[in-house]
């Protein structure tokens, strides 16, 4: 066990250094080429962490003063370092991994003013025996409420971490809430504004977002399906689900500015200052495959016009099951995602031509597509920021758990 509790003393200085390398080469070189490395090293120090936590309830020599603060700064860590992560910007990860370094070697100089001969654990402190029926009944009764901690922490760094990696870091889920990001790229007198979109949303959410957008030779590149042919049969759109959860859907936010329907035409005339220009850059549905518009019209039906979550995600399930492939999830994706994104990215250069700002408020999942095609064009990073989309906190509980439960007034 003592070599254990060395191994993970080693492993968490190694994890800290490892993320101060990573978030050094994010700020100053742009690249993730260690962020790879960073992550094994840190799910390899929480494996660790967890056989030297076992190890309390059956070697009562491990010492708690050493090991226990590292615990908790681990758990901190599953919190993504939550509240403190935002309070210095993009710095805040670097300056987190020095509190992690720091922490480790004030361990080890503790270490080594307890046992004075070494900073790691050395024999003389597991002299005697190790087992004791006492140590192990205190340690399984704090274990009762630490454990299920533990596991639910895990859980939502699983979760969080996921959610990070399909978005490319343009939604962040946090204790307190869901935060959607944004990005403004810049080229010369050029700017790209990156703003990942959410369909459903605290009002003061949207109202920040449109209020950011007044500026003059702006575009805005809208998102929005459109369906001229009628082709589906279902009314498909989030206001049920937005009453349920007390928050205010996309589709009731519309962005303030100047439609107009080419970038090419003379749009000059006329124009109020301080006034974007908006183009929907989106496409019709009926560029969707038949498959696609299938599932669409099953989405809208089972579970966005239902009047139970929890039955129309059932009955949504069992129609999936029947009619959804591995082969036609591709199928789905490509339309919703991949066609979507060639769409929008096909309006940049003649837009980049005539526009200094470019505004594209799309949804999240489209972003990472959209992100790399715009660094490909020579866009760098210039600054980034986040606005709270989902308060938890605010959130109907009770009116929520009628609904899953069937109780619907």
């Amino acid at each position: 066990m003592r070599k254990l509790a060395n191994l993970f003393l080693i492993i968490f200085l190694v994890s800290a250094g490892a993320e101060i390398v990573n978030a050094l080469l994010h700020i100053f070189l742009h690249i993730e080429i260690f962020s790879g490395f960073s992550l094994v090293i840190w799910l390899t120090c929480l494996f660790f962490s967890s056989l030297v936590y076992l190890g309390f309830g059956f070697n009562k020599h491990l010492p708690k003063v050493i090991l226990i603060p590292l615990f908790l700064w681990l758990f901190w860590r599953l919190l993504q370092y939550w509240p403190l992560e935002a309070t210095t910007g993009e710095y805040s990860h670097l300056y987190l991994s020095c509190g992690q370094l720091l922490l480790g070697f004030a361990a080890l100089k503790l270490n080594r003013a307890i046992n004075q001969q070494h900073p790691l654990l050395v024999r003389s402190q597991f002299a005697g025996p190790a087992f004791s029926g006492r140590n192990l009944l205190i340690f399984c009764l704090l274990s009762l409420p630490i454990l299920p901690m533990a596991f639910i922490l895990t859980g939502y760094s699983f979760v969080d971490k996921l959610v990070e990696t399909n978005t490319a870091g343009f939604v962040q889920l946090k204790p307190n809430g869901l935060y959607m990001t944004e990005r403004v790229y810049r080229q010369g007198d050029k700017s790209i504004r990156l703003a990942g979109m959410i369909h459903l949303g605290k009002k003061d959410f949207y109202s920040d977002m449109t209020s950011s957008l007044s500026h003059s030779r702006t575009l805005i590149l809208a998102e929005g399906v459109t369906d001229e042919s009628q082709l589906l049969t279902q009314q498909f759109d989030y206001r049920k689900i937005a009453d349920l959860l007390d928050l205010t859907s996309q589709e009731n936010i519309p962005f303030r500015g100047r439609l107009i329907e080419s970038i090419e035409a003379d749009n000059e005339e006329g124009q109020e200052p301080n006034i974007p220009d908006i183009l929907r850059a989106d496409i019709d549905i009926q560029q969707f495959n038949p498959h696609t518009r299938e599932v669409l019209n099953a989405l809208a039906k089972y579970v966005l016009n239902s009047e139970s979550l929890t039955h129309g995600y059932r009955e949504f399930n069992l129609w999936s099951q029947e009619h959804i492939t591995p082969e036609s999830n591709d199928i789905i994706m490509n339309d919703l995602i991949h066609k979507r994104n060639q769409s929008v990215l096909n309006f940049l250069p003649a837009a980049l031509h005539k526009y200094d700002t470019i505004i594209i408020p799309w949804g999240a999942l489209h972003m990472k597509g959209i992100e790399k095609a715009v660094q490909e064009k020579g866009f760098d990073l210039e600054e980034s920021h986040e606005r709270l989309s989902i308060d938890f906190l605010l959130l109907p509980y009770e009116k929520l758990w009628k609904n899953l439960t069937g109780r619907v007034q």
